[in-house]
Formats: structure tokens, sequence, C-alpha cells
């Protein structure tokens, strides 16, 4: 007879994990004990040293339990408290908060010209009517509030949507108008204007720089040092923009005869200098850029068919060829990264209630920008009294602004934009999106959609042409020339 040897086999022992706080945890810990334990402990009062143990780690459990069901809750929209965690999930459904919204209204700007004509035919002489650029700031008196206007202004252009409208202003002594006063509205926004540089050297993929102040409403527009445009887009992965430019014979020969009508060109044009906004938890916006950091063209990076083949005979066999994958990353795909250069951010902030001002308390002009085209041609002392005579005032109060909004309102409103996602789904829609067209780029005066059919017209003459019998195609292959024509 051999040695007896004892085993001892591991006993399973049962584990709850549905406790939540302190008490249930301290309930089971002892049950615990008593159940697998009975002679090893038996002193459960309060006072004895198994039980601060026991209460400790109870502590922890509970502490631990916490910070994950409030982990878990942090990435629900719906129960999210945290501020940074809202406006992280409100981002990714593609909806950036607003830490502030300005106030808007109508502004009237005025200015003087000479007249032309003799008798009964005297009329504003609009080689002098000037041009002012957007972004005219206004104050108030006492410097309340500060407003910008969103579109330039062209008192030589009138239209029924965007008209100049005249009245006499100066007479000679025998009752002849000398000079005109021209008046326009403009649109204007409330928000302070601020610039800053930010210095690049070597590119850096997707680099990211903050903008040091809060509450950035709006950027306005960002170039860099070479004199380049870069554009705000939706996501990296846009490449296309709208861009603007003037209707004149450099830009456009061909249309500048409508100017009168059409001041301005809408053009769709494809730029790898573009960049999307983020918005922190403490209210600093982050501009984040591409990938682009090759000096290389694109097509040196990206495999093409004569580096990437079939495996024929005749072709290129490279299947085998192991890739680098960061070579796709240093592609213009998704936007360059600056590099060697200094980008001027010009952008709009602080809007709150405060903004909100009655009426005609815009008046004081703080900066302008203004030309008169052909100037040169014209009278030099004309010229400086017609520019030092601009005026501006709001003849309606200016209301809508509001302070940041609450992260209720930010849950609502991304939820909301979610769904929506900014498409144009019904007719209404795309009327809508077509009438809202600024007028500079001209005037719609009447818009209606039509279902497109063309794509059904090719799917039912598809459709015919495969649906031929089994003997038209017999016929085909054996028809002859006559045959090749019908179906070829």
């Amino acid at each position: 007879m051999g040695e007896s040897t004892n085993i001892k086999k591991d006993v399973k022992r049962e584990v709850k994990y549905l406790n939540k706080d302190f008490s249930q945890f301290r309930e089971s810990l002892v049950e615990h004990a008593k159940t697998y334990f009975p002679a090893t402990y038996t002193d459960f009062s309060d006072s004895s040293i198994g039980m601060m143990f026991v209460e400790m780690a109870s502590y922890v459990g509970d502490v631990l339990s916490y910070y994950v069901d409030n982990t878990f809750k942090e990435t629900i929209l719906a129960y999210a408290e945290e501020k940074k965690t809202v406006y992280d999930i409100a981002q990714s459904l593609g909806y950036t908060p607003k830490t502030g919204v300005p106030a808007s209204c109508k502004v009237d700007v005025y200015c003087t010209v000479p007249s032309q004509g003799t008798g009964a035919n005297v009329i504003p002489n609009w080689s002098y009517a000037p041009t002012i650029n957007a972004g005219m700031r206004l104050s108030t008196k006492n410097n309340k509030a500060t407003f910008r206007t969103t579109e330039p202004i062209n008192f030589q252009v009138s239209s029924s949507i965007d008209p100049t409208y005249f009245e006499k202003y100066q007479e000679s002594a025998d009752g002849t108008p000398t000079k005109f006063l021209l008046r326009k509205k403009v649109d204007a926004v409330s928000g302070n204007v601020s610039t800053e540089y930010i210095t690049y050297s070597a590119a850096e993929q997707y680099t990211i720089s903050v903008l040091g102040n809060e509450n950035i409403n709006e950027i306005i527009s960002v170039s860099d040092s070479d004199g380049n445009k870069w554009y705000e887009v939706m996501s990296l992965g846009q490449d296309t923009v709208l861009d603007e430019s003037a209707n004149n014979t450099t830009n456009s020969p061909d249309l500048s005869d409508y100017a009168g009508d059409t001041p301005y060109l809408m053009k769709l044009i494809r730029t790898p200098r573009r960049f999307v906004t983020y918005l922190r938890g403490d209210n600093r916006t982050e501009l984040r850029f591409g990938s682009g950091v090759s000096d290389n063209p694109d097509e040196e990076i990206i495999p093409n068919p004569d580096n990437v083949g079939s495996s024929l005979s005749t072709g290129v066999s490279k299947l085998d060829t192991t890739f680098d994958p960061s070579n796709f990353l240093k592609t213009r795909t998704y936007g360059l990264a600056p590099s060697n250069t200094t980008l001027t951010v010009v952008f709009a902030h602080g809007a709150s209630h405060t903004d909100n001002v009655g009426v005609k308390q815009l008046s004081r002009i703080v900066n302008k920008v203004t030309s008169i085209p052909n100037s040169s041609t014209l009278n030099s002392a004309t010229v400086t009294a017609t520019l030092q005579s601009i005026r501006a005032i709001n003849n309606e109060a200016a209301v809508g602004a509001k302070n940041a909004e609450t992260l209720q309102e930010i849950k609502s409103n991304a939820a909301a934009n979610f769904q929506s996602q900014n498409r144009a789904v019904t007719k209404n829609d795309y009327m809508v999106r077509s009438l809202a067209m600024p007028s500079r780029f001209g005037s719609i005066a009447k818009v209606y959609v039509v279902q497109d059919d063309h794509l059904s017209d090719i799917a039912e003459s598809v459709s015919d042409k495969s649906g031929a019998s089994s003997s038209d195609s017999e016929d085909y292959t054996q028809g002859g020339t006559d045959q090749k024509e019908k179906y070829g």
C-alpha cells in the first residue's frame, strides 16, 4: 500500500456582483466571512479590528462603484453633467455649443455725392459713389456694445433686394440740387473683433492651435504670411468651399457687363488650406488642421496603377510589395498642416445679452475700409469729401443677443441637429436654401423645384434593353451587321 495523500480541493465561493453602496458591500463581506470562515473569525462587533478592514474594503468598493457608474453616465448625452463631456458629445454629433449669441440689426449707411446733369435731368453722380468693405465697425456712444457689418456695401449697385436710395441734400440758389444723399441698408452683428498671430515652423500632422481669447463666436478670416487664405470647413474631408470674387473684367471678363445686377460672383473652389474649429470645456477655441506635411504631389505618395497592378503576365505585379500606410497620412486628403509661416486669425468674441441696444444707439464709426472705383480719374477733393461724409445709424433695435447656452440647451440642440444634419430634403428646404443666397450674388425672383427624372429615364432605358428575349440575343449573335446596328 502506498502512502495516502490529502488533496485539498478549491471551494467555489459565491460572489455577488450587484452591490452598489457601502452598506451592501459591508453586509456581503460579513456574510461571506461567516459562511466560508466560521472558525477563523467570529468577532463582528463595530469596534473589532476585523470589522475595520471590512468597512475599509466596503468604502473602497463604494467609491469604485460610484466612479464606474458616473463614467458610464457621462457617456450618454441625456445624463451627462460635466461641461467638458457635454461639449465633446455635442460636437461629435455635429453641433458646436454657443458661448454667446450676438445681437443683429439693419444699419442705415449714408454718404453724399455731387450731382450731374442739368435742368430736370439732374441726378447723383454715381462715379463718386463709394464702396465699403465688410467689417465696418460701429459702437454706441458709451462703447457699451460693438457691432460690425457682415457684407460689403456698394452704393453704385441698386437692385430690388439691395436698393440704393437717394434724395436731395444740398441745392443752389435757383433750387438745382448740387449734392445728393445716398442710403443703403446692411446687416450688422455684435461682438468684439480681435486678431491673433500664430507662428509655425516645421509641419506637423493634425496640428492643433489654441486661441488665447475665450467665448469666440465666429472665425472671421484666417490668412498666412504668404497671402494665402485658409477656409473653415465642417470636416477636414471637405475639400471644396464656396468663395466670392468681385465681378470685374479681371476676375470675369465674360460676366463683368452684369456687374450692376451681380457685383460679386460665387465660385466653388478646391483648396487644401482648410481647418475645423473645436470648442473646449474651458471655452477656448482650437484650430485643427490636416495631415498634409509632404512637399511632394499626392500622386507620388498615393499608390497608383504604376506601383499597384494586377498579377497578369503582361502587367505590373507588386501585390506582394509592402507599402507604408503612413504615406497616406502625408497627403492633402485632409488638408495641409501649416509650416514655416505665420497665420493671422481674425475673430469675433464676447457676445452676450448686453449687446441688445435700442434704436439710434449705433452711430459711432470705429473703423472702416472705403474706396471709390477709378478715383484717379475724379476730382480728389470731391473724393475726399465723399469718403468723409459716410455716416451710419441703426433705425431699428438690435436684438437677439443672449449669454452662453446652458448644458440642457446644448443637449437639446445637439440631438435636434444630429437628426437634421443640415440636409435639404423637401422641396421647401431647397426653395428656402435658394432664396437665402446673399443679394450681392444676384437677385432670385422665383424658385420652383421639380423632381429630376433623368436617372429614372436611364434606368428604364437600361431595363428595356436588358429585358430583351433570348431569341433576340441569339439574333444578335447570329444576325450579322443589321442586328449589330440595331443593338449597338
